[in-house]
């Protein structure tokens, strides 16, 4: 049987040729010229033995992505080293912003960074920004200019996490720049002499005004404006926390689905205008000539957003699929579907680890292979009719859930219970009626029409019942639950996997929807497996790398549990990036202690997201320090909260937690030294956690005597040569030492230790029986680094 894929296997197969050729390539780095010629000899060599048309086809599309990968701009990391983790000063264009949990996500492109006095500066091209706590909305695309520090882009290497070069190699960046909203400025791009050249931009500047002076800032104004010029409120603004946790994020937004609305809206009104005019003036065709006339005003609308990269794809399929029409009277969503895939692959075929490009056209793919046209006017009345749209609508809504299910639960890690329903329900309001508005919007505010003023008004004042109607039903988004940490094989084989059985049955002429819902459920059962293991019998601890700061989560014999600080909220959000994700992927739903050694950022910042998402028995933190300052999540917590002082032992099953730090709770002086610091015993196994303790080991107490023991000592203050870690190593006489980075052992802080390990290098293990102990360096995947050459 005939389906909208037929006959697109030789196509794809060029496609997964030509993007074998270009990462061999990008992997090649300076003999990408070798490789090239290679498959160039190799082409050659098919074509004079008259080989087989598709593999002569393959090798040369694997040479066309060979040529692509050398003309990735890749930056000598030894050029860029007097820039490394210091303040510089960077200048760049944005063209649009990803929400966080700690703030704005964006790439800056043609990145100039410079050091304060404008003394150096050098051009990176394609930088990863990362701005915390921004308070404002701002319109975009725009100039940036910031203060902050430039660091290379590594993936944390905690296990199953996604590495963070996928989200860098998508972008073709190499390194990321991070600062505090205060010392970001965005500047609107300037007017200059063009006036057809900055004919979107003013026109989004005059709609934006119009707007908010016409209709306020009530949620649906924001809502509209979001529509009209692609300006979203700040990520706090609740909102957009609303749609984010139902599900309907994407419709806020100038994204794919609103360019396919806003072209049916088009479409609509132009049929009317065409039937009356047909009724004087003879009979023009209302099928085929007001989708082709709607095509101009659909890529205004994208343009007028500033050209987001979802509603580029949405938009050139639309184009593909109306002029295949028009030009052949065929309907063939495959076929713009398949081109576009082609055309965004074969002009950044980095994109194909962008969480982005993988969620559109997945959910396009599932909604085409899915779409079932509804009965028309005469095969029954109009409930027989109203049924079928709502059957599709729903089918539509839980397919392209469904089907990308595995992608979004990979990259953000949290599932929204009730997208389905909310999707349905509040779906077609919200995007109809938004983009009907933003239309009006649009044309009031860029032309000046005030008239248009009351019709604006009353459809903010809707969209602002609709969303208030959506926060009573919804319970303000409750329902968005997290799930386990993906990895990247379980994600890529579940979505395979449903593709191929998506494509089975339309051969054989059956509805495809099985393939999706099996899939997807397989997908979860596998991500929650680890929830059904029975307790461990045996100790072990685990050092996450959440980059500065610190994490520990304890696993005692029987089942209890330990997390020693949460790492830092301000620098991508530790807890809910590193820490969450381990603890479920090891299958923890509960927290017995959670110990917050200082009251520094960068330990305690963390822990609010593990608050937030799993219970928590008790909470410690060193006596003598109040535990506001510890932060709101910890001094609004109901729990109860235990001080801890230099003496205090617990035990859990056949472990002990020993207190050796602070001896002097009263005591004043720096957070560092009134902090703190913990002993865990386990057999003939001693870890030492001195945190960040300045003094040396006089903090410790008596020297440890016992010959048999094995000691593994974490360098204190992350190896810090103030923190004396010599000294340190040699009252401990470890058998391992853990630090934070290379720089802890160089720079004349080099420790004689029989073993060495680096967090950098990924999250650290320590497993012990009681007689016995073994360590585990659990290793990111460095082939990402080797395609970009991160440092």
């Amino acid at each position: 049987m005939d389906h909208p894929f037929r006959g697109h296997g030789p196509l794809y197969l060029l496609l997964l040729a030509f993007l074998a050729g270009f990462f061999l390539g990008l992997a090649a780095g300076p003999a990408g010229i070798a490789v090239s010629g290679v498959l160039l000899l190799a082409a050659l060599g098919l074509a004079s033995i008259r080989f087989g048309e598709i593999p002569l086809a393959c090798a040369v599309a694997a040479l066309c992505g060979s040529l692509t990968a050398g003309r990735v701009p890749l930056v000598a990391p030894g050029d860029v080293l007097p820039y490394i983790d210091n303040e510089v000063l960077l200048e760049g264009r944005v063209e649009e912003v990803r929400v966080t949990d700690s703030g704005w996500a964006a790439t800056a492109r043609g990145s100039m960074v410079s050091l304060p006095g404008g003394t150096n500066s050098i051009r990176l091209g394609t930088v990863l920004l990362y701005i915390r706590n921004p308070d404002r909305s701002v319109s975009f695309p725009a100039r940036v200019r910031a203060a902050g520090r430039l660091h290379p882009v590594r993936g944390m290497g905690n296990p199953g996490e996604i590495p963070r070069e996928l989200s860098a190699m998508s972008q073709g960046a190499q390194y990321a720049f991070s600062a505090d909203a205060a010392k970001v400025v965005f500047l609107p791009e300037a007017a200059g002499e063009n006036r057809w050249r900055n004919l979107f931009p003013r026109a989004r500047r005059k709609t934006g005004e119009w707007v908010k002076r016409v209709a306020g800032t009530t949620n649906g104004s924001l809502y509209l404006l979001s529509l009209a010029t692609g300006e979203v409120p700040p990520y706090s603004h609740p909102m957009v926390a609303l749609l984010r946790r139902t599900g309907l994020a994407h419709l806020l937004a100038i994204s794919g689905v609103n360019v396919v609305i806003f072209h049916i809206i088009t479409v609509f009104l132009l049929r009317a205008a065409m039937w009356a005019f047909r009724r004087r003036h003879g009979t023009p065709d209302l099928n085929l000539l007001p989708p082709l006339l709607a095509l101009p005003a659909s890529w205004a609308y994208v343009f007028l957003a500033g050209a987001p990269t979802p509603a580029v794809r949405s938009a050139g399929m639309i184009t593909v699929a109306v002029l295949l029409w028009r030009r052949l009277g065929v309907r063939a969503p495959g076929v713009a579907w398949t081109g576009m895939l082609l055309l965004t692959l074969g002009a950044k075929p980095t994109e194909i680890v962008s969480p982005s490009f993988l969620l559109s056209y997945g959910a396009t793919f599932f909604l085409i292979a899915n779409y079932r046209t509804p009965p028309e006017e005469g095969e029954g009345g109009w409930r027989t009719r109203a049924t079928g749209w709502v059957k599709e609508a729903v089918g539509a809504a839980t397919v392209a859930f469904l089907g990308t299910l595995p992608v979004s639960a990979a990259f953000f890690q949290a599932v929204p219970s009730g997208a389905i329903l909310w999707n349905v329900l509040f779906g077609p309001i919200l995007g109809t009626a938004g983009v009907a508005g933003a239309v009006v919007a649009v044309v009031g505010g860029a032309f000046g029409v005030d008239p248009l003023a009351p019709v604006v008004r009353i459809v903010a004042d809707g969209l602002t019942v609709s969303l208030t109607l959506l926060d009573r039903l919804s319970g303000s988004g409750a329902g968005c639950f997290p799930v386990p940490p993906a990895g990247i094989a379980w994600p890529a084989f579940s979505m395979a996997a449903a593709v191929s059985g998506t494509i089975l049955l339309l051969r054989r002429g059956r509805r495809p929807w099985p393939a999706t819902v099996l899939s997807a459920a397989i997908f979860l059962c596998g991500i929650h497996a680890p929830y059904a293991a029975l307790p461990r019998r045996d100790f072990s601890f685990t050092a996450l790398n959440v980059g500065k700061g610190a994490s520990h989560v304890v696993s005692f014999p029987g089942g209890g549990h330990m997390l020693i600080d949460g790492g830092s909220a301000l620098r991508g959000n530790a807890g809910a990036r590193a820490v969450l994700p381990f603890l479920r992927s090891q299958g923890i739903r509960r927290i017995d202690v959670l110990a917050l050694t200082h009251p520094h950022e960068d330990h305690f910042g963390g822990a609010a997201a593990v608050l937030a998402a799993l219970p928590v028995r008790e909470i410690w933190i060193p006596e003598g320090i109040p535990r506001e300052a510890f932060g709101p999540a910890v001094a609004s917590w109901t729990g109860p909260v235990r001080t801890v002082r230099a003496g205090d032992r617990e035990r859990f099953g056949g472990a002990e937690v020993v207190v050796r730090a602070p001896a002097n709770p009263g005591k004043g002086g720096k957070a560092n030294e009134r902090g703190m610091v913990l002993e865990l015993r386990f057999g003939i196994l001693s870890m030492w956690l001195p945190g960040d303790v300045e003094g040396g080991p006089s903090v410790w107490g008596q020297a440890p005597t016992e010959e048999a023991e094995r000691r593994v000592l974490f360098l204190p203050h992350h190896g810090s040569p103030g923190a004396d870690p010599a000294g340190w190593t040699a009252f401990c006489r470890p058998i391992a030492v853990v630090a934070q980075n290379s720089r802890c052992f160089t720079g004349g802080n080099l420790i004689r230790s029989p073993e060495r390990f680096l967090l950098e290098n990924g999250a650290f293990t320590v497993r012990s029986y009681g007689l016995g102990v073994s360590f585990l360096q659990s290793s990111h995947c460095g082939v990402w680094k080797c395609l970009l050459r991160l440092m």
